[in-house]
């Protein structure tokens, strides 16, 4: 039985990159094998077994993680770009399975913002992020338990020689030493000491350079391994987790290389498959295994078949060999015990471009916080890849035809940065170097040249006419610089494009990020606003945040409008949300109202909440679209008798015939999380069943006061019920004044109908 079972993931770390690795093909190119020197992994891969033909699934660090939990391929865990989808709620991980068979579980990572908003800490016991010493602790209260131990550490990621979770002892005083010499040489300004700032303004200087940042890199991973990773590795050997009887491995998600084939030689990660970015280094130490070098074609998803195996947990694993049943956890793994070897290695990668990230481009100051998943992003499937022992074959999809490409270029309302950013979206369907993206953005404002030259150049670029099929024969050429064209009709590439067809028929849309509640919270997926800190110019600084409110729900209004079409209607009560719901479409439509707008009549409205309608339709543009349980009224339903059943049958059951009758997908609402705690728990897109539909949500994240801010800003029209004492309006019977200055928002409403707002809402309210 083995007590502690430890994995560490040393992020961006490169297969080539650790010294007991002889043959360098492409550090080699460069004269740089000689630098690498890493006695402390060389001390650990001595007493295990080393894969020296292993694989990521993928060239970025979430996806390649979820793969690493789970077992499974990106389509069936559904974290596939970089920062915009959660994983699979119902995957079973690591994690789980061990803590199932009675280990205590830890998480520890360096950056926790890359796991913990997607899903990934599923699982643990406890969690862990940055002080590497609570971490420690804890293993040491565990010293008596059965653990499994998961650490994640950061310091070989940009900046290499820059680790920003350790700086003891003028631990980086290398760093800014490196970046003085280098901002000298490359007469760079030096506005502040910020150690991001620094790296970005250097690197973006030297465009990725593979020449110039290749020796920084492997400096920074020897700096690594004779510093923090030995004191790391000095603790947990001496906590007994480092003994033979345990199970330890080290590895990477990914490693750093080139990622385009056609442009210059772009040094980093997150883009094209390359070897030098997916090959990565695996050392697996367990009682069981064989010490030495093992050949054989490895993924990083065959972990966690052999890690429950070698751990003897009484799990039975489909790995598509065993007998179907109910009681098995799918993997798309292959145990690492034994002669059997695998035939390939898949790995994706999905672009993303991070709009927030972009936009600091041209910023002097470089501010890490203000990244992060956004409505403005937009990734695509960009590159799959098949990786035998001697062939590597890469699908690409169609590009978008020259005919929508045009339509980009002719969109007036696109700002120039808005331009640029979707031409490399859907055009080149490339991620945005900072380089590339401030020559077209300076060169378009200074007028030397226009966006007719930038459509062109790309519609006639390499990269938007290359194969989209093509093989590296890796025998001949390990260095991936003589792309073959792929013959579809052939039977070996038939074979992998039926592979590839099969993966992709067990793909699973997983939710988004900024579905989430959570996104909006401090220690959310992103940062969608930053309160003002001080009363110093509040009401600019108020002004500025609602400005950011507006833009999200905006954009909530155009991804609908992407995902739904014209099939969406508009509920319109009269009421202040609604009035503001309404303007905001507007303006993301240029003044117009494209989408249905339906009212629901329950014959009890105010008389002055129809007459508002009626002169707010006719003053900017639209039709109201009336339904009603007409049957119910005819009978002289007793309104107001039973509230709740009153509202269901006056109000959601016409609301459900009119989303049938109008072949609608989904429904624009104007709820507000703070309105009701009902509330408080919805998504942006909410799905809702009799009929199916999706509720759309874009004022979620207002308040009361953003509401009326707007309205005021705006000078928007409202109805003079409000002025009046009434704070939220329903129907009349069920509406009073309210006096208290400090009652709650609703509190003039029914509360016997707010205190059934939770049944109302599963009976299909608002």
């Amino acid at each position: 039985m083995n007590n502690k079972v430890l994995l560490i993931s040393v992020d961006n770390l490169r297969y080539d990159c650790v010294s007991y690795i002889k043959n360098r093909p492409h550090l080699k190119q460069f004269y740089v094998e000689n630098l690498v020197d890493t006695p402390t992994l060389d001390e650990i891969a001595e007493n295990s077994t080393v894969f020296t033909d292993c694989f990521s699934t993928s060239s970025y660090t979430t996806a390649a993680h979820a793969s690493l939990f789970t077992g499974l391929l990106q389509p069936k865990h559904g974290l596939r770009p970089f920062f915009y989808k959660k994983m699979r709620t119902d995957c079973a991980t690591l994690a789980e399975i061990y803590k199932n068979s009675g280990y205590k579980t830890i998480f520890y990572s360096d950056v926790i913002e890359l796991f913990q908003p997607l899903g990934l800490t599923k699982g643990f016991d406890f969690i862990y992020a940055n002080d590497i010493n609570l971490l420690f602790k804890q293993i040491s209260a565990l010293e008596n338990e059965k653990v499994f131990c998961f650490i994640h550490l950061f310091d070989i990621h940009e900046p290499y020689i820059f680790s920003q979770n350790y700086n003891e002892n003028h631990y980086n005083d290398d760093y800014f030493a490196f970046i003085n010499k280098m901002s000298s040489l490359y007469k760079i300004p030096v506005q502040n000491n910020n150690p991001f700032t620094l790296w970005n303004n250097f690197s973006g200087k030297v465009n990725y350079g593979v020449q110039i940042m290749l020796p920084p890199y492997i400096y920074g991973v020897n700096k690594f391994d004779k510093g923090r990773f030995r004191l790391i590795y000095g603790f947990l050997k001496n906590a007994g987790y480092f003994n033979d009887e345990n199970i330890y491995s080290i590895f990477a998600d990914h490693g750093e290389g080139r990622i385009v084939f056609y442009d210059m030689p772009v040094f980093g990660h997150m883009g094209e498959l390359f070897d030098e970015v997916i090959k990565i280094p695996l050392i697996l130490h367990a009682p069981q295994l064989e010490k030495g070098v093992n050949n054989k074609l490895a993924s990083i998803v065959d972990l966690f078949p052999t890690l429950i195996s070698l751990s003897g947990l009484k799990v039975i694993l489909d790995d598509k060999s065993a007998p179907s049943g109910s009681n098995l956890i799918e993997t798309d793994g292959l145990s690492l015990l034994g002669e059997k070897e695998r035939e390939y290695c898949y790995s994706e990668f999905c672009t993303q471009n991070m709009y927030n990230e972009i936009m600091q481009f041209s910023a002097g100051v470089y501010d890490r916080s203000k990244n992060g998943a956004s409505f403005k992003d937009k990734y695509f499937l960009s590159q799959r890849s098949i990786r035998t022992k001697d062939r590597k074959y890469l699908f690409i999809p169609d590009n978008i035809l020259q005919s929508e490409a045009k339509k980009i270029l002719e969109n007036i309302n696109l700002s120039d940065e808005d331009f640029i950013i979707e031409m490399f979206n859907s055009v080149m369907r490339k991620r945005v170097g900072k380089p590339e993206y401030l020559f077209l953005l300076n060169s378009l404002k200074s007028k030397q040249t226009t966006r007719q030259n930038i459509y062109q150049s790309m519609i006639t670029s390499e990269i938007y006419n290359r194969p989209k099929n093509y093989y590296f024969d890796l025998i001949n050429d390990p260095l991936e610089e003589n792309f073959n064209a792929l013959n579809t009709s052939l039977s070996d590439s038939i074979k992998y494009i039926e592979i590839l067809n099969e993966i992709e028929s067990h793909s699973f849309i997983s939710e988004n990020l900024f579905d989430d509640k959570s996104a909006t919270g401090k220690n959310g997926a992103r940062i969608i606003f930053n309160q003002p800190e001080s009363d110093k110019n509040i009401a600019a600084e108020s002004l500025a945040l609602l400005e950011q409110k507006i833009s999200l729900g905006i954009e909530i209004i155009k991804e609908a409008e992407d995902r739904y079409g014209d099939k969406i209607g508009i509920a319109f009560t009269g009421g202040k949300d609604s009035t503001v719901l309404l303007d905001l479409i507007r303006r993301s439509k240029n003044g117009k109202i494209p989408f249905k707008v339906i009212t629901i009549d329950t014959s009890a409205e105010f008389p002055e909440i129809k007459e508002f309608m009626e002169k707010l339709k006719s003053a900017w543009n639209f039709e109201i679209v009336k339904y009603s349980n007409n049957e119910a009224l005819r009978q002289k339903y007793p309104i107001a008798k039973d509230k709740t059943d009153c509202c269901n049958t006056l109000k959601t059951i016409p609301l459900k015939e009119s989303i049938k009758d109008l072949h609608l997908k989904a429904m624009f609402t104007g709820i507000r999380r703070d309105e009701n705690e009902a509330r408080a728990n919805e998504s942006y897109f909410s799905k809702r069943k009799d009929p199916h539909h999706f509720r759309i949500h874009p004022l979620l994240h207002f308040t009361e006061k953003d509401i009326w801010d707007y309205i005021k800003f705006n000078n928007l029209p409202y109805c003079n019920l409000y002025e009046q004492g009434y704070r939220s309006i329903d129907c009349a019977p069920c509406t009073h004044k309210t006096s208290e200055k400090d009652a709650a928002e609703r509190s003039g409403r029914s509360q016997d109908k707010e205190a059934a707002m939770d049944k109302l809402r599963q009976l299909g309210y608002f």
